[in-house]
């Protein structure tokens, strides 16, 4: 059963949504096309800015529009292929991003399309995001974050980097949440529902989020909160029931970024897990559904086999969590963890691994290269010495780490 989220919106959201809820027109677009608080949100500013554009109200709009296909639907799709075309330049001349104008876009297309039959919807292009890949923090980075902010930051940063989740989930997150952590275990599960693709998934924090949160909870305690297994892991600054929600967490880690110089962000954070546990995390099956990805179980065949029992992927997380620890990892722990796990492995889940994609091929022993290209010998063995936050990119292309150098640096071969 799909959950509600606990997301609350913020006043400058909230005037938006009360506007398009006081007509019956806006309140059934909201019904039919926002399934979430943040959806809410931005279809009503969409809404809000198509009134502006046209000097009309909702009721207004639908009931041209409305009128304008009965008397001739071709006359009017052209029209109002126009009107929208003039409307994304509207939003444009706002100096909104691509992607604001797209969703706000969205929103006011969806206000006539909910309240008219299927075959007179809209006949217009929703203008594309110029999208952009957004990179994860790098290790080294996030070590200096970490080590300028206070309790109440760390704990953030730390949840967030150990589980992967999403701001959306994040958010949501309470006490009773974490199974294991208010019995003292160093590693906690966490069941989780993600809204944004409906599904049910399983992550886990490690020791840093373990012992952030202690740390942050006990504090809150001493400044007179009261703990309960209803408590937001996301408190506001001064205590406030109900938590943080996802614009004042994008919020506090825009204050991060001034204070430290260093850009960092939930989605930053998401990615760095993602790249870093893939060092022995190494199928992307496991990587998906501990970051609450949909898994197509018609186009990815490994799926009905790969997901293994809560225990089993509680051994696998701790395999890889030396990769992923930022205060007492080191690069040899790192890449020995990569290392410990291959040999972990039996015969038969050595087999199983190799179809699954792992790279099995066990590890040389070789001097240092006396250069940083690649040295092939009969074009068989080549070796290169790469950084650790290139490390990543050369195990998933099938490289393995062989050697540590004092620099910090890896090297990596290929045979």
């Amino acid at each position: 059963m799909e959950r509600e989220t606990a997301r609350k919106l913020r006043p400058f959201d909230k005037q938006f949504v009360q506007f398009c809820e006081k007509y019956s027109e806006g309140a059934h677009m909201l019904k039919k096309a926002a399934h979430s608080q943040s959806t809410k949100s931005i279809y009503s500013r969409g809404v809000y800015f198509l009134t502006e554009f046209l000097h009309k109200d909702p009721t207004a709009i639908v009931t041209e529009y409305t009128k304008d296909i009965k008397a001739s639907p071709y006359d009017a799709y052209d029209k109002w292929e126009k009107i929208f075309d003039h409307f994304a330049e509207f939003l444009q001349d706002k100096k909104l991003s691509s992607g604001s104008v797209k969703v706000y876009y969205t929103g006011a297309k969806a206000l006539i399309d909910t309240n008219v039959p299927r075959s007179m919807r809209l006949r217009t292009e929703t203008p594309e995001a110029n999208s952009r890949t957004i990179p994860g923090i790098t290790l080294e980075n996030l070590k200096k974050v970490y080590g300028m902010c206070n309790s109440r930051e760390r704990a953030f940063i730390s949840v967030l980097k150990d589980s992967g989740m999403s701001c959306d989930d994040a958010v949501r997150l309470k006490v009773k949440d974490l199974e294991g952590f208010e019995r003292g275990e160093q590693f906690a599960h966490l069941s989780v529902y993600r809204q944004k693709e409906k599904v049910e998934y399983e992550t886990f924090l490690g020791p840093n989020a373990v012992d952030d949160l202690k740390a942050y909870l006990e504090l809150r305690k001493q400044r007179g909160e009261k703990i309960t297994p209803e408590t937001s892991i996301f408190g506001t600054i001064y205590g406030e029931p109900g938590g943080l929600n996802q614009a004042a967490l994008a919020t506090t880690f825009a204050r991060i970024h001034k204070k430290t110089g260093i850009v960092i962000s939930t989605h930053r954070l998401r990615k760095f897990f993602e790249t870093y546990m893939a060092l022995v995390v190494r199928h992307p099956i496991i990587l998906k559904y501990w970051m609450g990805h949909k898994i197509h179980k018609g186009r990815d065949i490994e799926a009905r086999y790969i997901i293994p029992p809560t225990p089993e992927q509680l051994a696998l997380y701790k395999q890889a969590y030396a990769n992923i620890d930022i205060t007492g990892a080191t690069v040899e722990s790192r890449v020995k963890a990569l290392e410990d796990f291959k040999k972990s492995l039996t015969p038969e889940q050595q087999e199983t691994a190799r179809r699954a994609g792992f790279p099995m091929r066990k590890t040389k022993q070789v001097s240092e290269p006396q250069a940083e290209g690649e040295n092939c010998v009969d074009g068989e063995h080549c070796q290169r010495v790469v950084s650790e936050e290139e490390l990543p990119k050369f195990l998933t292309e099938g490289w393995t780490a062989t050697l540590v150098l004092p620099t910090g640096k890896i090297v990596v071969q290929r045979t």
